[in-house]
């Protein structure tokens, strides 16, 4: 059941808490569509089905609350409530339902006035661009598009990359002042994102691999968001 607009956004909120979303969060996801995944984690030796009668009034109802505040007159807000015992393939589930175009992944960050996004080639591409348009248009962050090339690759390769994502931008009408980018040669990928998370507010990453189990919190992505503290923005491959 996708929704319809633009780009969409899987927010995922454990509702067994009472926490709200950071303003900033809530700033920038005004411009897209949202399908807030309320989950309520289930212990292995518990049945969802009783834990759901004890507790389903109460996360409903922060549920609830938290759309409200992501409400927009301009976009749609959608929300799920799920008592399960695997949030990954809640997820996963939920992102393939509503047609997700990226799932957030929540961090600490006072602002977000500069986006770090990391590119592997040609591949998701499209989608990374398509999205941080949809977020940034209407504001005024910076963009930092980076991408890393072995040694044994010409480094204009990785330049023609950037280069034409920056003009891909332009075309989403972000103004080319806001776009800058970076090459990294030889170094490893993963800890050159890491060590560079901390100069910016947000990171946009994308998704190479066939499941979205393994491309959100296996083998791929897993290490960079297990080190970095600041909110990450993870773009689906939907092949």
């Amino acid at each position: 059941m996708p929704l319809t607009g633009e780009s969409t956004i899987l927010v995922p909120v454990d509702v067994s808490r009472t926490e709200p979303p950071d303003q900033v969060i809530l700033e920038l996801l005004k411009p897209v569509n949202l399908v807030v995944l309320g989950y309520y984690p289930v212990p292995k030796q518990t049945a969802p089905a009783h834990l759901k009668e004890d507790h389903e009034d109460e996360a409903a109802q922060r549920l609830e609350n938290v759309s409200k505040m992501f409400a927009s007159s301009e976009h749609e807000v959608a929300d799920v409530l799920v008592f399960t015992k695997d949030r990954r393939d809640t997820i996963d589930r939920i992102a393939d339902q509503y047609n997700c175009d990226a799932v957030l992944v929540p961090g600490e960050t006072e602002t977000i006035e500069r986006i770090l996004v990391p590119l592997r080639g040609d591949i998701n591409l499209e989608r990374i661009i398509s999205l941080v348009a949809d977020l940034v248009r209407a504001g005024d962050a910076s963009i930092t598009l980076f991408h890393s090339v072995d040694e044994d690759r010409d480094p204009s390769h990785g330049e023609f990359i950037l280069r034409g994502a920056a003009d891909r931008l332009s075309e989403e009408s972000i103004a080319r002042d806001r776009i800058d980018w970076k090459l990294s040669e030889g170094a490893s990928p993963k800890r050159e994102i890491i060590r560079l998370a901390g100069e910016y507010d947000l990171l946009v990453l994308g998704e190479s691999e066939p499941s979205l189990r393994d491309r959100i919190l296996g083998t791929v992505l897993t290490p960079i968001i297990d080190e970095i503290e600041k909110p990450a923005v993870i773009v689906r491959h939907v092949g």
